[in-house]
C-alpha cells in the first residue's frame, strides 16, 4: 500500500514565506509606495492564514483568527501607509475689516504625512454679530457661509498648493468690508472663517471642512457648531 505524501501538502512553508512578504511590504512602505505596501501586506496575510493549518485549529476559531488578522492588516495599512496628512495649524487675524476695506485672516496648513499633498482649497470669512456658538447656529450664519463657500468652489481659479512632507503653507482669506466693523472696537463683532480642503490620499479624494470663529481682540479661536468635518 502506498501512503499519501502528506509532507508535500504541509502548510509549514507558508509561515516563512509570509515573513518574506512582510519584509517586502516594509520595503515598499520605505520607498513611499502605499499600494505596493498594501499588496504585500495582503499576500503576507494570505500566506499566514494558510500556514495556520499547522496549528490544527477547529474551523470556527480558525475563521475568527483569520478575520482578526485581516482586520489587523487593513488597520496597519490605513494607519502606516505613506500618505499626506493635512492638519490645521495656526489661525490669526492679520487685519480687521473696516466699512470700506477688507480684512485678512491667515490659516497655516500643515502636512504631517510622508508624501507631498496637492491641496485644492476654497475659503471664505465674514463678520457676524453673534458672539457664541449657539448664537451662530441660530442666526443663519451657516447658510450664508455655505452659499459663499459653494460660490468659491465654482470659481475658475481655485487656490492650489503643494505642501511637501512635514512642511506648512499659508492661506490668506479676505474678510469683506462690512458695516458690522463698527462693532469690533466694542468687542461685539465676531470673525467667522470656513474652508474646504481637498487632496489625494493613496488615490482617494479626501475633503476637510472646518469653521472657526473669534471675538477680537481675544485671539481665541473656537469651533463653529457647523461646517466641521
Amino acid at each position: 500500500m502506498r501512503w499519501p505524501n502528506t509532507e508535500a501538502r504541509s502548510p509549514r512553508w507558508a509561515l516563512p514565506a509570509s515573513g518574506v512578504a512582510l519584509a517586502a511590504a516594509l520595503a515598499g512602505r520605505a520607498q513611499g509606495w502605499p499600494w505596493l505596501f498594501g499588496a504585500f501586506l495582503l499576500i503576507a496575510w494570505a500566506l499566514l492564514t494558510y500556514g495556520l493549518g499547522v496549528l490544527g485549529l477547529a474551523r470556527m476559531p480558525r475563521l475568527i483568527l483569520t478575520a482578526s488578522l485581516l482586520a489587523l492588516a487593513v488597520t496597519v495599512w490605513i494607519d502606516t501607509a505613506p500618505q499626506p496628512r493635512i492638519q490645521l495649524g495656526l489661525v490669526r487675524v492679520q487685519k480687521l475689516p473696516s466699512t470700506i476695506s477688507p480684512g485678512v485672516v491667515e490659516l497655516v496648513i500643515r502636512n504631517s504625512g510622508t508624501l507631498p499633498a496637492n491641496v485644492v482649497g476654497s475659503a471664505v470669512a465674514q463678520l457676524a454679530l453673534f458672539r457664541t456658538a449657539a448664537g451662530l447656529a441660530a442666526g443663519g450664519v451657516e447658510a450664508e457661509l455655505s452659499k459663499r463657500l459653494e460660490q468659491a468652489d465654482q470659481l475658475p481659479a481655485v487656490g492650489t498648493m503643494v505642501i511637501p512632507p512635514d512642511r506648512t503653507d499659508r492661506i490668506a482669506i479676505d474678510v469683506p468690508p462690512s458695516q458690522r466693523s463698527w462693532y469690533v472696537a466694542r468687542g461685539e463683532a465676531t470673525v467667522v472663517v470656513t474652508a474646504r480642503l481637498r487632496y489625494r490620499d493613496r488615490g482617494f479624494l479626501r475633503t476637510k471642512v472646518f469653521c472657526l470663529f473669534t471675538n477680537p481682540p481675544s485671539g481665541q479661536w473656537l469651533s463653529c457648531p457647523f461646517l466641521n468635518e
